[in-house]
């Protein structure tokens, strides 16, 4: 199916289209007639969740995410049951105490059971109470349920007002409209009014609340978290106290530097002795060298000038940390020096030495060595006992560090509490809300317009759709051959005729073929468009130059029986004569209908004693003149099975002298036989398809079979066509 199919198929239902259109217009216009004006109010309120006009105690800043969470807490809990329940006070507080309250009752109304059970003084106090200790009523109690039945009497129950109640955020605003729709202009004004005060009450009461359970929960945490702290620092205080350390750090430091000095001076020290033990070398040469009988000289004065060069150089270089690499080398060459100086082979620079003189010298050194060595074993001793001492100070340190690590995380955690409760009180005195009724509600001038040609246009442009897409579904989903174009599409047969519907109930096929055209009503105008199109079947048929024509179908119930019936009363009103021979044996509708006598069964003539006599003998004369009926009695039996030797479908040949047609209706393809044996007989075959059926695989396999008859096929006939679909 393409686009236009579709078209046609919408522009044959345009009656339908218009009318349901037409309807939902009439339909709307009806139903807004009758429709209350209303009076709108609007509220406006910023809410100080994007815009921060006010000066706050901490630096915060605005995250949109949160904001519109914010948002949408505030309108659900305006719209919440608690809340309009505040505005049901004041509603109903407002009307019994008013001399113009805003809903008069009808006298229906005061008739009623509710308004005759309510009590004014009762309600009154009753809802002064709730609304000061912002309570709801409920229906449990028996006095509060009066209450509750009167409002909506009133229409002041909770559905009444929040169907007329819309909140919600301007769009990229920080502001919250409120608006409310009433007949009464001055109520609008005032719902609209006293539900932003009531919001602002209860969210200032519940947020004080909430703030007065902080600041007395962060109290304890806070009271709790110094009492910890507290106990910390008190161990480390202990600590230190029992292993006497109060200043650790600082004794470490000190005995750290001492160390460090003594170092030095061992250092000194060791230097000291070498340069001894080089000059009681020396002496010793010398020595030896007078017992020879050679002379000795005296150079003390170069030694003593390098010893004293090397020992202030040796202190810059400790001075300065020890990494001065210049300074270094130079110590190294005057060490060099010295050691030459000391040596045997020393070239003699002093004055002449006597042996006495260097006896002496040489105990003097060796005074001097010893004592210097001595001072090299003390310095070390006091240096290993420092730094033992400084490792105990290192393990000491290290739970100090630990108990200090506790204490400073203590300290941390309350610092944290402490600022949260700095918070909260903060809060509960300059309260976090910066809430302000931008827009005051005022009562409207004139109601808000009916909308009733907008509804109308939707109403009528919603039916005009829903009408057209049922129609289009209809048609796309509906797989029957309803209509020629639909046919050739689907089905690989020549159509040589399509019929329409007629209504043969009413009329019989004889009075719609014989049917005059003057005075035609709309169903005789049907019925002349069936006679046209069996005209055009018939013309297939007389021009086919076939005479002995087999109708059969794919299904049963195609028309099959009422179409050799039309085309034969057709042929006859052309002067032809016709012979009708039911051989459709499992539904022998054709003998019924045409009260002929059953004796296609029983008949067997041999060839030898055929003639036309034989034949007049068992065919039944129909009531229209040139048509000939043969019946057959039916059963669940083939032509093959049931037919004896020498039967009537033998002679059809010699038949055709004598009847310019011989009609013969099969049985359906898909469940029977009997067509394909009785195609043997037959010069052409026409194939019945419904308009109603759907094809369906063995649909299709019948199909290919008609298909092969080679030749034989003389087309399709597309019966039972709906007038609209007649030229789709």
């Amino acid at each position: 199916m393409d686009v236009i199919y579709f078209i046609k198929a919408l522009l044959k239902k345009k009656w339908w289209i218009i009318l349901s259109t037409l309807a939902a217009v009439v339909l709307a216009f009806v139903f807004t007639m009758g429709r209350q004006r209303l009076y709108v109010s609007n509220a406006q309120m910023s809410t100080g969740f994007t815009i921060k006009d006010q000066i706050t105690l901490r630096e915060e800043n605005t995250n949109i995410y949160e904001a519109d969470v914010k948002f949408e807490n505030v309108v659900q809990t305006i719209n919440s049951p608690l809340v309009i329940g505040l505005l049901q006070y004041q509603l109903l507080i407002h009307d019994l105490t008013s001399n113009k309250p805003f809903v008069q009752l009808t006298e229906k109304d005061i008739k009623s059971p509710e308004y005759k059970a309510f009590n004014k003084t009762e309600a009154l106090q009753l809802c002064r109470n709730h609304l000061d200790s912002l309570q709801m009523l409920t229906s449990y109690h028996p006095d509060e349920r009066r209450i509750l039945e009167y409002m909506k009497l009133c229409k002041y129950d909770y559905e009444s007002i929040r169907k007329m109640l819309n909140v919600g955020r301007l769009s990229r605003t920080d502001y919250i409209d409120i608006s409310f729709r009433s007949p009464n202009p001055e109520q609008s004004a005032f719902v609209v009014n006293t539900l932003y005060s009531e919001f602002i009450r209860y969210y200032r009461s519940l947020r004080s609340e909430r703030t007065v359970e902080n600041v007395s929960t962060f109290e304890e945490l806070v009271n709790k978290k110094k009492q910890e702290l507290d106990a910390k620092v008190e161990a480390l205080r202990m600590y230190k106290s029992s292993a006497g350390l109060l200043n650790v750090e600082a004794a470490s430091t000190n005995e750290l530097s001492l160390i460090s000095q003594l170092e030095k001076g061992l250092l000194d020290e060791q230097a000291t002795y070498n340069t001894l033990q080089a000059s009681l070398q020396n002496v010793n040469t010398q020595i030896a060298a007078a017992n020879q009988g050679r002379t000795a000289y005296s150079n003390n004065n170069d030694i003593v000038s390098l010893r004293r060069q090397i020992n202030d150089l040796n202190d810059e270089y400790l001075r300065t940390g020890s990494n001065n690499d210049a300074l270094a080398e130079r110590i190294k060459a005057l060490r060099k020096q010295l050691q030459n100086a000391s040596s045997i082979g020393a070239t003699p620079t002093g004055a002449v030495v006597s042996k006495e003189e260097l006896i002496q010298k040489k105990a003097g050194l060796e005074s001097d060595l010893k004592a210097s060595s001595q001072n090299i074993a003390n310095l070390q001793a006091k240096i290993r006992m420092l730094k033992g001492s400084v490792g105990s100070y290192a393990n000491k340190e290290a739970t100090v560090s630990t108990l200090q690590q506790e204490v400073t995380l203590a300290q941390d955690e309350y610092n944290k509490l402490k600022e949260k409760l700095n918070s909260a009180i903060d809060n509960r005195t300059a309260p976090m809300d910066n809430f302000r009724q931008t827009l005051k509600g005022q009562p409207a001038f004139k109601p808000e317009s009916s909308k009733r040609i907008i509804i109308m246009g939707v109403s009528g442009l919603a039916i005009f759709m829903l009408t057209t897409i049922g129609i289009l579904f209809r048609e796309f989903f509906d797989s029957s051959i309803k209509s020629p174009s639909i046919f050739e599409k689907n089905v690989d047969l020549k159509l040589i005729s399509t019929i329409n519907h007629a209504d043969l109930k009413k009329y019989s096929i004889l009075e719609v073929l014989q049917q005059k055209e003057e005075n035609y009503d709309a169903v005789r105008k049907r019925q002349n468009s069936f006679r046209e199109f069996l005209r055009k079947l018939r013309f297939e048929i007389e021009n086919s130059g076939k005479s002995i024509f087999l109708f059969t179908s794919t299904e049963p119930q195609q028309g099959k029986t009422t179409l050799v019936q039309a085309v034969s009363y057709s042929l006859s009103l052309s002067n032809k004569k016709v012979l009708i021979i039911d051989t459709n044996f499992c539904n022998n509708d054709l003998t019924l209908q045409l009260k002929a006598r059953p004796t296609l069964e029983t008949f067997s003539v041999a060839p030898e004693d055929f003639s036309i006599e034989k034949v007049k003998e068992i065919v039944t004369t129909y009531s229209v003149e040139n048509i000939e009926v043969i019946g057959c009695k039916g059963g669940d039996y083939t032509p093959t099975e049931i037919l004896p030797k020498n039967h009537l479908l033998n002679y059809l040949p010699q038949l055709k002298q004598y009847y310019d047609f011989i009609i013969m209706e099969g049985a359906p393809l898909n469940d029977y036989t009997d067509s394909k044996e009785l195609e043997h007989y037959a010069e052409g075959v026409v194939a019945v398809f419904s308009s109603k059926i759907s094809l369906k695989q063995n649909d299709r396999e019948s199909i290919q079979f008609l298909e092969g008859l080679n030749g034989k096929l003389l087309g399709a006939v597309l019966n039972n066509i709906k007038e609209d679909y007649l030229d789709l």
